[in-house]
């Protein structure tokens, strides 16, 4: 190296002297300033490893001076979160479902937390948003086509104890008292009652005197075919709480198509609807009665309520 670059501050190395002008390596101190931020992130970072978890153990981390975890900020904002609603949910508790839905302030509280519950609880069978799921015969809650009814009192019921219903097999092979020829007769005429035109107006005839006679559907699903909850059998009201559906509408659990007709009628349906009350923990599930008020709110108003 020579005495030039000594004094210039290079390293020696040198390129590109071919043509006078040759590059050379400078090496020129750090800034200060930058010397200093580097050293002051080396005492925070000493500092943090005392104060806060920072080193990884065999269980865990270390725990740090201070005593921080996320597991505790959590709990303290939770803390925090449910002091904040504890007027409203006081006040929940106190009224009726009908008082709290003529209140606007309260109704949205209790709608926008009622959501929160429908997904993490219901959403899995009737999807997000309660659109319902033909596989699985999930009840979509968005229309207004009840199974056992839609007013807030029904709705919560249903949340509360749960329902069962069951729809029996008809064909012989399953157990069933009807043929083949007759469990297709009938899916004529439920394709005729509910609007559409029937392959074979002969079949029609047979399923109606099936679906009034042999099979008595009508007992369940009324002599029109308009279901438990508004259906009637010689001119008496239906069992509501049977929820057979209406057969009338364009709105099917499972399919309204002849195929699926079909598997209906011939192997039966059965549906359940678990209990979410709290008198129900053997269950598995259970909501307090706050929670079942607010996801009733919650279901009455998707759209569907009555």
């Amino acid at each position: 190296m020579s005495e030039h670059d000594k004094e210039a501050g290079t390293t020696g190395h040198q390129w590109d002297d071919d043509e006078g002008y040759p590059l050379k390596e400078y090496s020129n101190p750090l800034p200060r300033w930058w010397l200093y931020t580097f050293y002051a992130t080396i005492v925070f970072s000493v500092g943090y490893w005392f104060l806060y978890p920072a080193w990884p153990l065999a269980d865990g981390f270390t725990p740090g001076t201070l005593g921080w975890s996320q597991y505790r900020q959590l709990d303290e904002e939770l803390a925090e979160a449910k002091a904040a609603r504890k007027p409203f949910d006081d006040q929940l508790a106190q009224l009726s479902l009908d008082q709290i839905r003529q209140d606007p302030r309260l109704a949205a509280y209790a709608i926008a937390a009622g959501k929160a519950i429908f997904g993490d609880n219901c959403a899995p069978c009737h999807g997000s948003g309660g659109v319902g799921a033909k596989v699985g015969g999930f009840p979509a809650l968005v229309d207004d086509d009840w199974l056992y009814g839609g007013t807030l009192e029904t709705i919560h019921a249903t949340v509360d104890n749960g329902r069962q219903g069951a729809m029996p097999a008809h064909l012989d092979s399953a157990g069933g008292a009807l043929n083949d020829q007759q469990v297709r007769d009938l899916v004529e005429y439920v394709v005729a009652v509910s609007g559409r035109p029937a392959a074979d107006q002969e079949a029609v005839a047979r399923g109606k005197e099936l679906f009034h006679g042999d099979a008595a559907c009508n007992a369940c699903h009324g002599d029109g075919g308009k279901g438990s909850l508004t259906g009637k059998v010689a001119g008496e009201a239906v069992d509501a709480n049977i929820g057979a559906p209406n057969l009338t509408d364009a709105i099917w659990l499972f399919g309204g198509e002849r195929d699926t007709l079909y598997a209906t009628i011939a192997q039966g349906r059965t549906g359940h609807m678990p209990a979410w009350g709290a008198g129900f923990e053997g269950t598995g599930r259970k909501l307090d009665p706050l929670a079942i008020k607010q996801v009733t709110l919650y279901v009455h108003n998707l759209g569907g309520g009555q």
